[in-house]
């Protein structure tokens, strides 16, 4: 089974300076396993984590343990800002990294209070597969491939000139033609696999000496599918505006095991009384599929009356008289 990353589009906002190709392996690693799960903490074994990032850069324990300090000491440099009209908050994501170097095992925890950018994401989030993010050779390619895949639906990322070179963690030293001919043309040769017709048309400022203002990529974009009628469509709309606590995996299950049309009609139901939850509109389904097969049960162990042909006779008279 293909892990699956999926978290809030404000962690693409963040700026993951010295990240290396192997960093951004373990981070995605733990966002892909963390992800809907509404845990503090979550451990792995050091063999499945080599095996999940497709670790080889050493068969040693001794280096594995070094990278995973190396990228530990640079994520807790990553600070998480969220501002509102009365405060501003300031937090790591992942708060304790714990290296069991005798079991062989990281366990980590998130922050508590923040796991939203993790969980219960029903909309403005980004979603890719793992595998195919492991598998980018580059930096910068996995840094613009989860850029790109927050528009997947849309074909469309524009972008000012310094948010990018802030994104991509460009060397300072490098000038915008070096961004261009080591950063963005390589990148774009990477994932040409993974987005069909990816192109970068560079903006410029109406200015003398036309300075770079910006970076427009464009590629085909994904076709969502389509629902099976347009009653269910306005019916899908709808459901991301009710207050449910579905993931994507937990809806996916109930689809398959009664089917879309009959899940749509509970959540709706279910949403009414504010328990919108996989248990309880599972548990209202079960329940009503249970009543359903029992009443049948019923009706077809009911035994006819024996009634003889003399008392039928009877019967008719007395019904005849009145």
């Amino acid at each position: 089974m293909n892990e699956v990353v999926k978290y809030d589009n404000y962690m693409n906002s963040l700026k993951f300076i010295g990240f290396t190709v192997t960093d951004f392996n373990f981070l995605m690693a733990l966002c892909s396993r963390m992800r809907d799960k509404d845990i503090n903490r979550i451990t792995f074994s050091f063999a499945e984590l080599r095996n999940i990032t497709e670790y080889k850069k050493s068969n040693s324990i001794k280096q594995f343990v070094i990278d995973l300090e190396h990228m530990n000491e640079k994520l807790m440099r990553v600070i998480y800002k969220i501002k509102t009209e009365t405060k501003i908050i300031m937090f790591v994501l992942f708060p304790t990294f714990e290296i069991d170097m005798e079991k062989q095992e990281l366990t980590v925890a998130v922050n508590e209070r923040f796991k939203f950018i993790l969980n219960e994401l029903i909309k403005n989030f980004t979603h890719f597969d793992l595998k195919e993010f492991i598998k980018l050779d580059s930096k910068y390619s996995k840094t613009l491939y989860r850029l790109l895949k927050q528009f997947k639906t849309t074909g469309r990322y524009e972008v000012k000139l310094d948010d990018f070179r802030n994104k991509m963690d460009c060397p300072v030293a490098y000038s915008n033609k070096y961004v261009m001919d080591l950063i963005i043309k390589p990148a774009l040769k990477e994932l040409q696999n993974y987005f069909q017709d990816l192109q970068c048309t560079v903006k410029y400022e109406h200015k003398r000496g036309r300075p770079v203002e910006g970076y427009i990529f464009t590629f085909t974009p994904e076709q969502l599918p389509k629902p099976a009628s347009k009653e269910l469509s306005e019916r899908i709309d709808s459901f991301s505006k009710l207050q449910v606590e579905l993931t994507n995996e937990e809806m996916d299950r109930l689809i398959s095991e009664f089917g879309k049309e009959l899940v749509m009609d509970y959540i709706e139901r279910t949403s009414a009384y504010n328990c919108c939850t996989y248990a309880k509109i599972r548990q209202w389904i079960t329940e009503d599929l249970n009543k359903n097969i029992k009443s049948k049960k019923q009706f077809n162990q009911f035994m006819e009356r024996e009634i003889s042909k003399e008392k039928l006779d009877e019967l008719e008279r007395i019904l005849i008289k009145h």
